[in-house]
């Protein structure tokens, strides 16, 4: 971190920390509502189903059908094992109903790096498994692709935490959206800073960078070979408690779906 920001960020967590203040969102209640209530998808169907079934990798996907037709939008938590926030978040996401569409989610990709608590499993870093012009590189890569191919999702969102912030700290991804050129990045990193991050904490406002198809990461293959509208949120540990990164990554799905329409803000 250059010292110039060092400073900056001392003196907004001595200052937030003063007017007790400190790490409490703003939040948007009404938009989680939707998204918690039944509302009008009172009539939803749920399913799930055992991928990797009998191995190792054995890991469950929920499916929530909404009564009314509209885009399929998956979500996946644990990715990597030890990034908590997008795990807890993501199974948060298996009670939520969609207005329309079809909301898939699997919380737990990597079943045992979860287990484990380890960014990584027994074949390595599961977002590297997707290289492009090549079949994923692993069984637990090729069984949740397996599982993506017959979904088919119009959109997806891969939930994850990074220890510094992109642009503040070299080599960190936090408090960033990385998204397809097709994708509401813009907008959705817009009202994060809105409604998620306080004034006092401009180091931790949401950037939107745009990504490349050519990358070895999940939301990559389901961009390049699925034409899917691609988003990978990254919150940070960075003078942020849990209960503060599990509502900035909250707040980022619920959003993404009312973005594509999943959510009908003002119908429930």
């Amino acid at each position: 971190m250059r010292r110039r920001q060092m400073l900056i960020a001392s003196g907004t967590v001595v200052a937030a920390t003063a007017t007790g203040v400190m790490s409490q969102p703003s939040g948007d209640n009404a938009l989680l509502t939707v998204a918690r209530e039944p509302g009008s998808a009172t009539e939803s169907s749920t399913a799930t189903e055992t991928i990797l079934s009998g191995t190792v990798h054995e890991t469950t996907v929920f499916e929530r059908d909404a009564p009314r037709d509209g885009p399929t939008a998956m979500i996946f938590g644990g990715v990597h094992g030890d990034e908590r926030t997008g795990i807890e978040v993501a199974r948060d996401t298996t009670e939520w109903y969609p207005d329309a569409g079809t909301l898939v989610v699997v919380p737990e990709t990597n079943r045992i790096a979860v287990d484990e608590n380890t960014r990584e499993g027994p074949e390595g870093d599961l977002n590297r498994h997707f290289p492009a012009g090549k079949e994923p590189v692993s069984d637990l890569a090729r069984g949740i692709w397996d599982a993506v191919e017959r979904y088919d999702p119009d959109v997806v969102l891969d939930l994850h935490r990074s220890l510094g912030i992109a642009g503040v700290h070299q080599q960190y991804v936090g408090q960033a959206v990385y998204h397809s050129s097709d994708s509401y990045g813009d907008e959705l990193a817009s009202y994060l800073n809105d409604v998620a991050v306080p004034w006092y904490m401009p180091l931790h406002r949401i950037s939107a960078r745009r990504t490349h198809s050519g990358g070895p990461l999940l939301f990559q293959k389901a961009i390049r070979d699925l034409d899917a509208t691609g988003y990978l949120f990254e919150t940070t540990d960075f003078m942020l408690d849990r209960d503060t990164r599990n509502e900035h990554t909250r707040l980022a799905a619920a959003k993404t779906l009312a973005l594509h329409g999943l959510l009908e803000v003002g119908n429930n």
